[in-house]
């Protein structure tokens, strides 16, 4: 069970929901802030390390490897080593349905991804972004966002208010 999941992970903060089939290979390798969601679908390869921040909504079939084959070993195509890389998404990021983010990539705080990229490269902090690869489109107004933030308002599972004093200890 998704429950079970969560008592595996590195670390897992307050209201984190797991919803649907999410495969994780390896939750030791794995820690999510608070108030994070992760929705059906969910293939997340960590043995390389994988951090989500907190306030996090992710759609459906998110597909997140942290690690990849060595191509320059000694055999073709690939060896049996594998090279590992972390993949770090920071806090209050919106990341929707279809998203692929290969090994070492970093996301912002505050980032957009649009449903169906293809994230290759770190993206910035309160970008937008979508496509294969994905491409910044615009950022995210930074005064109003350091407003919410401050004001700690923050969304639950469907975009309604949640009160952050349920997540602390």
């Amino acid at each position: 069970s998704n429950e079970f999941q969560k008592l595996r992970l590195r670390k897992c903060g307050l209201g984190v929901r797991l919803h649907g089939r999410i495969h994780i290979s390896s939750p030791q390798n794995m820690s999510i802030g608070n108030n994070t969601h992760i929705n059906d679908g969910a293939f997340l390869k960590t043995e390389g390390s994988l951090t989500i921040g907190d306030n996090c909504h992710i759609s459906r079939n998110l597909l997140v490897y942290t690690i990849n084959h060595r191509y320059e070993g000694d055999l073709l195509p690939y060896d049996h080593h594998m090279t590992q890389k972390p993949v770090h998404i920071g806090s209050n990021v919106w990341i929707g349905m279809n998203v692929i983010i290969i090994p070492g990539v970093e996301i912002g705080e505050g980032a957009i991804i649009g449903m169906g990229s293809v994230v290759t490269k770190t993206v910035p902090p309160l970008a937008i972004v979508g496509g294969n690869p994905a491409q910044t489109l615009k950022f995210r107004d930074k005064k109003k966002y350091d407003k919410l933030k401050f004001e700690k308002k923050f969304s639950g599972m469907s975009g309604f208010h949640v009160s952050t004093q349920k997540f602390r200890k």
